[in-house]
């Protein structure tokens, strides 16, 4: 008798164990599809389901030396670094280290934030967790240099641009994504401490939720802080890339291994309780990811999120997420905590092109997450919202007049629908919902939603940027001098670089070809450009201080050409014309801060 259920037994877990093997092959081949298809490295995730998880790995993780990636490989996250921060922040304040409510400018007194509604609207560190602070975001140079140090102090930033502590909206009235209310987090933790953030949170988290393999502090994948177990970033066509550090590194910076992120995503569906001590507040934790109550939250659009989580509308579900990207990898955490579901996963590439929503559907897929109950459309009059939006908030200052052409929306009717684009994005496709509510196509929940500023001004939100209704003459304007300019450069390249062939004797007396030598100048960058990393492109060298140097060449030379032009009586109007719409375009661009362009500043 004990023989045959013995047999019987053994049996079933075969039966069982074979199933289970099925499903993570299943999945680990998905998932190698997918790399292929995308020119992707390698990827490795976390899956958690109630009461069981899958780790599972694919792909290399070091393509020149064919490395297979395993589990036991550590990877960076990027701006996942964010809920981990998050939720550090709110451990130190259930251990009585901090008030979310307390005024940054108290603990930071220091630092001079600039916020036209300080007495009434103070900037705290709430909105900096939530992203509510109404600042901007981060500087080119911040993310494309090798002068930052792992100990470089983080308030380097904001010495060094006074401008970033500029509040711009109203603190607690919009979404504005800032990698640099992060940075400031670090040093509220530092403050509130007395000691490194990295410590901090190693010590308030990291220990405590046993996560041994991660770390806040910079690790690489070559050099002194060379990680032998962590997995190397990648470029398009799979050039590799070791980690440097960063001045951003409280906003990005954090290592970490699939079964660690496991045992983060557990402690953030649970109740904050971790060995039967109080590691986060329960109250608190189940905050994350709920809409921080800005101005389209009021008015009805319950999309956004806080503290560290936001709500992600894809693939037929809705989720707490945040994804994740920095030089060499990216990827998604995602949290269902009605269904008890999770995953994280993170790929060991970089790719311009690659479509990484379709590792973030594989795993929706094998989680089996169920959908939202289905949306009913209702019309609604949306007549005194058609026109022309710009940004309430620009997040790159010194991009702005860029933002300003290409970061324009237009908002028109079409059919029963509207449709809502831009210069450089695809028009998205609204339906109404009623009371000012949109969908967007292939989404399962509200996701704009159409309100008004005080003023009455008409405004557009999706939970995370706020656009406001501007008089489109301004935005033509810009464009059109910029149609000019390019024109005009067109003009001076072709016909002035034939002139400066055909008769270079004669250079002085040759409007344009004397125009054309700013390309030249342009010219003498290039060499410098193509044998350094794209790293360096912040740093001050040989590449960027030559490409200054051209830029401010460039309209004094056009300049000049232009008076020769007009002391020429019997010179072409046409040529005169380009150098004239070559010139009012570089006074433009000096308006806006791009000339001279120093890309160690901007």
């Amino acid at each position: 008798m004990n023989r045959w259920l013995l047999i019987l037994l053994t049996l079933i877990y075969l039966l069982f164990a074979k199933n289970s093997y099925a499903q993570t092959a299943t999945l680990e081949t998905k998932v190698n599809q997918v790399l292929t298809q995308e020119g992707l490295v390698g990827a490795s995730w976390a899956l958690v389901d109630g009461d069981k998880s899958t780790l599972g790995a694919s792909g290399l993780s070091n393509q020149r030396e064919q490395t297979k990636l395993t589990t036991q490989h550590k990877t960076h996250v990027g701006s996942i670094t964010k809920t981990v921060m998050a939720t550090g922040v709110l451990a130190l304040v259930s251990a009585g280290k901090l008030q979310l409510e307390s005024k940054v400018s108290d603990i930071l007194p220091m630092l001079e934030l600039v916020n036209p509604w300080r007495e009434t609207d103070p900037v705290t560190v709430a909105h900096l967790l939530d992203h509510t602070a109404g600042i901007q975001d981060a500087r080119f140079w911040h993310l494309v240099n090798t002068q930052a140090q792992v100990d470089s102090p983080l308030e380097t930033v904001f010495l060094k641009d006074t401008d970033l502590l500029e509040v711009k909206v109203r603190p607690g009235s919009q979404f504005a994504y800032s990698n640099l209310g992060y940075n400031l987090l670090a040093m509220v933790i530092e403050a509130v401490t007395a000691q490194r953030y990295e410590d901090a949170l190693q010590h308030y988290l990291l220990k405590p939720l046993k996560m041994s393999d991660s770390t806040m502090a910079f690790t690489s994948q070559a050099g002194p802080f060379k990680d032998e177990r962590l997995t190397y970033g990648h470029l398009d066509h799979g050039q590799l890339f070791a980690a440097v550090p960063s001045y951003l590194r409280a906003a990005g910076q954090f290592t970490t291994t699939v079964a660690d992120m496991e045992k983060f995503i557990r402690f953030l569906l649970g109740n904050g309780v971790q060995d039967g001590k109080v590691v986060v507040d329960a109250e608190l934790l189940a905050q994350m990811g709920q809409p921080a109550e800005v101005a389209a939250y009021q008015a009805g659009l319950h999309m956004g999120g806080s503290k560290g989580l936001w709500r992600r509308d894809r693939n037929q579900t809705l989720g707490l997420c945040h994804g994740g990207n920095t030089a060499g990898f990216k990827g998604m955490l995602c949290l269902y905590p009605e269904q008890g579901k999770a995953f994280f996963v993170m790929a060991n590439t970089d790719s311009e092109t690659a479509n990484y929503e379709l590792l973030n559907k594989l795993m929706v897929e094998e989680l089996q997450v169920a959908s939202p109950e289905p949306i009913t459309v209702q019309a609604y009059d949306a007549s005194d919202w058609y026109g022309w939006y710009a940004p309430t908030i620009y997040r790159y200052g010194k991009f702005t007049y860029l933002d300003k052409i290409f970061s324009t929306y237009v908002l028109k009717p079409q059919g029963e629908q509207l449709v809502f684009g831009s210069a450089q994005s695809a028009d998205y496709v609204l339906s109404s919902l009623g009371n000012g509510l949109y969908t967007q196509q292939q989404r399962v929940s509200p996701s704009h939603i159409l309100m008004r500023s005080a003023d009455g001004t008409p405004m557009i939100s999706n939970g995370f940027n706020t656009y406001k209704m501007v008089d489109k003459l301004g935005v033509i304007g810009l464009g059109l001098s910029l149609a000019l300019g390019l024109s005009g450069a067109l003009y001076i390249l072709l016909y002035g670089g034939y002139v400066f062939v055909t008769r270079f004797s004669k250079l002085t007396k040759e409007p344009l070809a004397i125009a054309f030598t700013m390309y030249l100048a342009y010219l003498l960058c290039v060499p410098f450009f193509i044998n350094q990393s794209f790293i360096h492109i912040g740093d001050i060298n040989a590449a960027s201080v030559l490409l200054a140097f051209a830029s401010v060449f460039a309209p004094v030379v056009c300049v000049i050409a232009c008076v020769v032009h007009i002391r020429q009586k019997q010179a072409s109007t046409l040529s005169l014309l380009a150098l004239v719409a070559f010139v009012q375009w570089m006074v433009v661009m000096g308006y806006w801060g791009l000339i001279p362009l120093t890309l160690w500043n901007v």
